[in-house]
C-alpha cells in the first residue's frame, strides 16, 4: 500500500525544528530550518534494507505460512472468508504486492535522497522500472503453493495502467502467474474495485476456496479504512486466532495506513511529521 511513514525518534525533532528564537547578540537573527520531510522515513527504510531483524521477521512469517498451508489444504472446511466454503473449489491465497511480495526500500531511498516523502510521478516511474526486490522468504513461498496446487492472487492498490510493469516485476522473480487468469487484480481495473479490498477478495472468493491471506497492512486482511486506533485494534483482537494461522502481516515501518489513524491525515508533510512527534506516548 502505498501511504507515508513516520520517524519514531528523536530525528524527527530534527528535521521539522526552529533555531532558537533568540540566538546570541554576536549572531545575525536565525531563520526557520527548513523541513526535510524525507527524513521522516530513514531510520525504517534503512531496517528494511540492511537489518538482519527484518529478514529474520519476513522470512520467520513465510516459514510459518508453508506449514499452516499444509494444514490447510488437509482441512476441507478452512477458509478465511466469510460464509460457507465449498471444498470442491480449487485452493488459492491472497497477497497485497507491495511490501508483502515486493520489497520497495530502493523507491524509499529515492524520496528520502530528493527530501520528500511520496508522490505519485515518481512511484510510478519506478513501477515501470519493474525494479522492486523479493520480500526474504516470498519466492520460495510462492513456489512451495504452486507446487502444492494453489493459486496466489495478488490483490494490489497499484492502479490499473501500473500492471504490465508490475507482471514484468513478477516475472522477473519468478513468482508465479496463471497464464489462463488475470491473477493481478490492481485498484480500478474494474469500476467497483476501489482501494478497500473487500469486492476484489470476494471476486476471488467467488471461484476459490482462499486459505490465507498475506499483507503489510491492517487493509489486506479487513476493511480498516477511517477508522480509528481503537476501531483498528478491535479487528486485531477480533481474528486474534488468525494471525499466523490464516492472515499473515509482514513487517512493513516505512508508511501504511496506521498513519492516518495516528495523525488525521491532514496537512503538509511537516505537518504531519510534527502530529506524529506529538503523537508519541512517553
Amino acid at each position: 500500500m502505498r501511504i507515508r511513514l513516520p520517524l519514531l525518534s528523536a530525528f524527527l525533532t530534527l528535521a521539522c525544528a526552529t533555531q532558537p528564537a533568540q540566538p546570541p547578540a554576536t549572531t545575525p537573527a536565525a531563520a526557520t530550518v527548513p523541513c526535510n520531510p524525507g527524513h521522516a522515513l530513514l531510520n525504517a527504510s534503512l531496517w528494511v534494507q540492511s537489518s538482519a531483524e527484518y529478514r529474520a521477521a519476513a522470512l520467520g512469517t513465510y516459514a510459518t505460512a508453508r506449514r499452516m498451508l499444509d494444514a490447510a489444504l488437509a482441512d476441507p472446511s478452512w477458509h478465511v472468508e466469510d460464509g460457507t466454503s465449498d471444498p470442491a473449489q480449487p485452493p488459492a491465497i491472497i497477497l497485497d504486492a507491495d511490501e508483502t511480495v515486493l520489497d520497495n526500500s530502493a523507491f524509499q531511498a529515492r524520496v528520502i535522497q530528493a527530501g520528500k516523502t511520496y508522490d505519485s510521478a515518481t512511484w510510478k516511474q519506478w513501477g515501470e522500472e519493474a525494479a522492486a526486490e523479493a520480500v526474504p522468504g516470498a519466492a520460495e513461498f510462492l513456489a512451495y503453493a504452486k507446487s502444492r496446487g494453489v493459486t496466489p492472487f495478488y490483490v494490489t492498490n497499484r492502479d490499473a495502467d501500473e500492471e504490465p510493469g508490475t507482471r514484468r516485476n513478477f516475472e522477473k522473480l519468478g513468482y508465479p502467474l496463471d497464464p489462463n487468469m488475470d491473477t493481478i487484480l490492481t485498484r480500478g481495473e474494474k469500476e467497483h474495485w476501489k482501494s478497500d479490498k473487500t469486492s476484489r477478495r470476494e471476486h476471488v472468493a467467488a471461484t476459490h476456496r482462499v486459505l490465507m491471506l498475506f499483507g503489510d497492512d491492517l487493509n489486506d486482511f479487513a476493511n480498516a479504512r477511517e477508522k480509528n486506533a481503537a476501531e483498528r485494534e478491535a479487528i486485531v483482537t477480533t481474528h486474534a486466532n488468525w494471525w499466523g494461522t490464516r492472515w499473515f502481516m509482514i513487517p512493513n515501518p516505512m508508511y501504511g495506513s496506521w498513519e492516518r489513524a495516528a495523525t488525521g491525515g491532514e496537512g503538509t508533510p511537516c505537518e504531519l511529521v510534527e502530529k506524529k512527534v506529538r503523537a508519541l506516548r512517553p
